[in-house]
């Protein structure tokens, strides 16, 4: 047995170090590698085989060899749903649907690609969700999720991905790097305060000092452009800690609505100051207030912020009245103002999305009457009834070739919420079940001990406070992209056709309410 594993090692070690120096012969001979045989050895071959094809048909754009290479971890994952596996299959999946094109094309492509994307989304989130995995692969699978939301304008859900992989391994420069990369181009559109700058060049700092973690995640070609790259932007100004506990539960917790997903600045005396961009004003003869869009806008807003202040309070149980008498259910559940408002704070936040459906269906003309509108349902037409294909509805498509790429973002994201299989399913089915029927809390204990009754779901109040906070951060993604996505509209209408700017007559509410001077 050992000699047989030697073999497997000393051929592997000499297949990566051939991937490096000539990977075109390493495809070559990954092919000749004989699976044709009844032992375990054959399970170790084919996950070798199935890695080289996959990275070395990467290397030398032989699309055949990916697809082959895919086809074994497909194979071996159906034996196998092990972490390594699933984390392998991902990685094959994205290597055969290759990078989005930078031009017109960029939408054919994603649509193209968009079920092997989808499949990827929820390999990765499988292994960085599992706690049995090895944390390596963990902070890779959250990384490489990052990137996936990033190649299709989920900007905030990738900032979290990428933070929560450096959670894991506080030395993934490769993670560190795609984060402040991302902050940077944002930072370039215009709009965000001086601190999204500042964040980048802690984040680039962080990659540039390891090095060595670079090169093992994503190789030495890697290591050198993060280098580059880091050498560019300077030092970061030091930074006082906040004081206010609530201040520094938000930064931690990345709960400010802000451009993006950033640190807090003390002197811009707001938390949440996402603001939309001046909109064209729509009507031949301007009415002299500003278009609806606003209101529904200052709404996503104020409705994000009492659930954000929900889960706040909600973690004191003595910052609400007593005036409840509850009978004890002798299963160590907690009832009270402060469950109901954890449970409230998550049905209000995932609210929010059929709001912004609501939102991009007025503001975009998608045509659909406002009563019918729903979050999973507005962006794509009936599947065809010949081909099953689910194409994206008419004017979504119109308004994302116009230039509102991000307005992808939320349709994908609809579909990982939507989709039965969606990473993001279990989020949709925790909703429904506080809105239509009971979720109860409990602090400690199983509750699976509890009485059941189909009504009632039972759940540990830390996970589920966990769920809350992952709910937010949906949320507050899906704001910004809706903001993203009208800013780019509006670039591209500015550059077609003339008109009245709405900002121009969209003053402060504080301003004109007298309370400008108010943190």
């Amino acid at each position: 047995m050992s000699s047989m594993l030697d073999r497997f090692y000393e051929r592997s070690a000499h297949l990566i170090a051939l991937l490096n120096s000539n990977p075109a012969e390493a495809v070559k001979q990954a092919r000749e590698i004989n699976l044709d045989l009844d032992t375990d050895e054959r399970f170790n071959l084919m996950g070798l085989r199935a890695a080289i094809l996959v990275d070395g048909g990467t290397l030398t754009h032989q699309q055949d060899a990916i697809e082959e290479g895919l086809a074994l971890f497909r194979e071996l994952h159906s034996s196998f749903p092990i972490a390594d596996v699933t984390y392998n299959l991902a990685n094959g999946l994205v290597a055969a649907t290759g990078f989005p094109p930078r031009n017109a094309n960029w939408l054919n492509h994603q649509e193209l690609t968009r079920e092997r994307r989808a499949e990827a989304r929820r390999c990765f989130w499988k292994v960085a969700q599992d706690p049995d995995a090895d944390s390596a692969l963990r902070t890779q699978a959250w990384t490489n999720l990052a990137n996936q939301f990033s190649g299709s304008y989920r900007l905030g859900e990738a900032h979290d991905g990428w933070l929560a992989a450096l959670e894991i391994d506080p030395e993934n420069g490769v993670a560190a790097s795609s984060a402040a990369r991302s902050l940077l181009w944002l930072y370039e559109r215009g709009g965000c305060s001086e601190l999204t700058r500042v964040e980048a060049i802690l984040l680039a700092k962080i990659a540039d000092r390891h090095r060595d973690r670079v090169i093992q995640y994503a190789g030495v070609q890697a290591a050198e452009q993060i280098a580059a790259f880091a050498s560019k932007l300077g030092d970061a100004p030091p930074r006082s800690p906040h004081q206010d506990p609530f201040i520094r539960w938000v930064e931690r917790e990345r709960l400010t609505l802000a451009p993006v997903v950033e640190l807090i600045d003390p002197n811009l005396g707001k938390l949440d100051w996402l603001m939309l961009p001046g909109i064209l004003e729509r009507e031949s003869v301007a009415v002299g207030m500003p278009l609806p869009v606003f209101a529904m806008f200052n709404m996503l807003k104020s409705d994000f912020i009492l659930a954000r202040d929900l889960l706040w309070r909600a973690s004191d149980e003595n910052a609400w009245p007593a005036t409840g008498r509850f009978g004890d259910t002798l299963d160590y559940a907690t009832y009270g103002p402060d469950a109901s408002a954890l449970i409230l704070a998550h049905r209000t936040a995932l609210d929010l999305l059929d709001k912004i459906a609501v939102t991009a269906n007025h503001y975009f003309e998608l045509g659909q009457s406002p009563d019918k509108v729903y979050f999973g349902k507005l962006w794509r037409g009936k599947p065809d009834k010949t081909t099953g294909a689910h194409p994206l509805a008419e004017e979504v498509e119109k308004a994302i070739r116009g230039g509102a790429s991000a307005l992808y973002g939320l349709v994908e994201l609809a579909e990982d919420y939507d989709n039965s299989a969606g990473i993001l399913r279990s989020q949709k089915h925790l909703r429904n079940a506080g809105t239509h029927r009971f979720v109860v809390l409990h602090d400690i204990g199983d509750p699976a001990n509890s009485r059941q009754a189909p009504e009632i779901e039972h759940h540990r109040r830390e996970p589920f406070t966990q769920e809350v906070l992952r709910a937010l951060r949906v949320a507050r993604s899906a704001i910004q992209m809706l903001a993203l996505s009208i800013s780019q509209h509006e670039q591209g209408l500015a550059q077609r056709a003339g008109g009245l700017v709405g900002s121009l007559i969209v003053p402060d509410h504080d301003w004109i309410r007298g309370r400008d001077d108010e943190t």
